[in-house]
Formats: structure tokens, C-alpha cells, sequence
């Protein structure tokens, strides 16, 4: 499979045949970065990363560096050789477990998640995020639409946005929750 990060000014990358692996379809992407608006110098965090499409998006947006957390090390090496052979700076990519591998105490401007459909991993990276000490002035999480979710008490998104098959949840900044 090709997808074009950046739009359409960007770069066709080849997105590694691995099940489950579903790239954010373009049409959903210039959406969230519409509604996002001007990232220039801004943080990204790209969990459940897949095909690192999203950070790649980020990062053509003016994204000061993106991080992309992913377990798949097939993955994580497709996204390793687009960025040796694209020379792309300030992307860190790493094959690591969810949520084990979420660092400790951190900040990010925008976390994007992107997790396997239908497997209630959704509902828990809030939690996950809060477990971790994870602070960030945006958090969008990925879902399909037809799935239904039951978010953990205190942590409710603040909006949801529905194009077709995918629906994308809006999380308001943290605030402080009894865990």
C-alpha cells in the first residue's frame, strides 16, 4: 500500500503489509490538522504509531519533532528507513509495548493515538496516560465508528468527530483525577 504524507505536497511512502496496520486515510488526517490548525514548533506524540504517517504529517506541518511509539518492529523499521532515506530530524521512532514503554513525567503539545480497532484499548489511554504523569494541551484518539466506548470516569472526551468508518475523540487538557 502507498500514502502520501503531507498532503498533497508531500512524499508517497510505502506502508509495510502487516495485519491489522490501517493508515489514517488522508481525508481524516487534513481534517484533524485543520482542526488542530497551526502546529509550527509544537510537540507530537504518536502512539500505536503503524506506518508513522501521522508524525510524518506533523512533521511536514512544522512540528518541531514527533515522537512514534509503536510495537510492530517490522513497523518500526519501515519508519526507520523512511526517515534515513527522507533525512528526517527530530523523529524518534521506538518498538516498544503500550503501555510499558509511555515515558515517565513528560509533556507533549499534541498526542495523537491510533490504536487497534474494537479492543478497548481506546477507553484506556487516558488512564494510561494519567498512570504515566503525561501532560498535553491536545489529545486525539482514533477509533471505528461502528465500535461503542466506555470511557473511564473523569476521562471523557470534550468532542468527537465522525468521517465514516473513523471517528476521532478530542480530549481536553489534563486536569488533576484521583486515580
Amino acid at each position: 500500500m502507498r500514502i502520501t504524507a503531507g498532503g498533497n505536497r508531500g512524499r508517497t511512502i510505502r506502508v509495510p503489509d502487516i495485519e491489522g496496520l490501517r493508515p489514517t486515510p488522508s481525508r481524516v488526517r487534513e481534517a484533524l490538522f485543520n482542526i488542530l490548525g497551526d502546529i509550527e514548533g509544537l510537540s507530537f506524540l504518536d502512539l500505536f504509531s503503524g506506518s508513522g504517517i501521522m508524525a510524518l504529517e506533523a512533521l511536514s506541518r512544522g512540528a518541531s519533532h514527533a515522537i512514534s511509539l509503536e510495537y510492530d518492529r517490522q513497523a518500526t523499521r519501515a519508519m526507520q528507513t523512511i526517515q534515513h532515506d527522507w533525512a528526517i530530524k527530530d523523529w524518534l521512532i521506538q518498538t516498544v509495548p503500550l503501555p510499558n514503554g509511555l515515558p515517565n513525567n513528560a509533556y507533549f503539545d499534541v498526542i495523537y493515538a491510533d490504536p487497534p480497532y474494537g479492543q478497548g484499548l481506546a477507553e484506556l489511554i487516558p488512564l494510561w496516560l494519567s498512570e504515566h504523569q503525561i501532560t498535553y494541551s491536545s489529545l486525539i484518539i482514533e477509533e471505528a465508528s461502528r465500535n461503542v466506548l466506555h470511557w473511564k470516569q473523569g476521562f471523557t472526551p470534550i468532542q468527537s468527530r465522525k468521517y465514516s468508518e473513523t471517528t476521532l475523540y478530542f480530549f481536553q487538557p489534563d486536569i488533576e483525577v484521583a486515580v
